[in-house]
């Protein structure tokens, strides 16, 4: 398993994590972290699946899809040091816990980390300033359909996506309602898949030609 912590930390580097780090499993449904709550630590899936969610005006919005090798709590580095968000187990899943002071530690005396790090959030910071609102409304459910599969991917040996978030999930990170993504679905599983960036503006009614694989569809 990749992740961003093992793969640019030397091996003393390893034993150090492997020294602090605690190990927890969360039950489907069961709550990881808490929005507002002081941060205390970083986490790394090792198996499972996780969605990040945020209060928005008294409304929870999906913001994020998260599964194995990935990390959760970053976003609480710096400032008032808080989790800017809530976690929630999707499926039974296993987290290492990396205290706060330990990762810490690890930022400050390892460069190649540290560089790592920056670009990890870089890279968020990207994709959460664009303007989905911009984009026409059936952009926005494919790429988040897009998201589900890259987070999550296919089924060993299937054709079927390996876990399909809710309709109401699709909505809330796409900013539309229930009701326009079941009439997308109708239409988009009539076409095959393609690469919903923001060039393709109609893939919901033609094949974009971009190479992506003919086989994502719900359960």
């Amino acid at each position: 398993m990749k992740t961003i912590l093992k793969d640019e930390c030397p091996k003393e580097w390893l034993e150090f994590i492997e020294f602090h780090q605690q190990t927890f499993q969360f039950k489907a449904q069961e709550l990881i972290l808490r929005q507002g709550e002081p941060l205390n630590g970083i986490y790394t899936i090792v198996e499972g699946k996780v969605k990040v969610t945020v209060q928005d005006l008294g409304e929870e919005r999906l913001v994020r899809l998260a599964g194995a090798g990935d990390i959760l709590g970053h976003r609480g580095l710096g400032g008032q040091k808080i989790y800017p968000i809530s976690a929630v187990a999707l499926v039974p899943t296993k987290l290492h816990f990396l205290p706060l002071h330990a990762f810490e530690v690890i930022a400050k005396t390892n460069a190649a980390f540290s560089y790592q790090l920056m670009v990890f959030l870089a890279e968020e910071l990207r994709a959460s300033e664009e303007n989905r609102l911009l984009l026409p409304v059936l952009n926005r459910v494919a790429r988040t359909l897009m998201m589900n599969y890259r987070a999550f991917g296919y089924a060993e040996d299937s054709t079927v996506l390996s876990y399909t978030i809710t309709r109401k999930e699709i909505a809330s990170h796409a900013s539309t309602t229930n009701r326009t993504h079941w009439w997308f679905a109708r239409v988009r599983w009539r076409t095959r898949y393609c690469d919903f960036d923001p060039c393709c503006s109609q893939c919901d009614r033609t094949q974009c030609g971009s190479g992506a694989p003919d086989r994502g569809r719900t359960r």
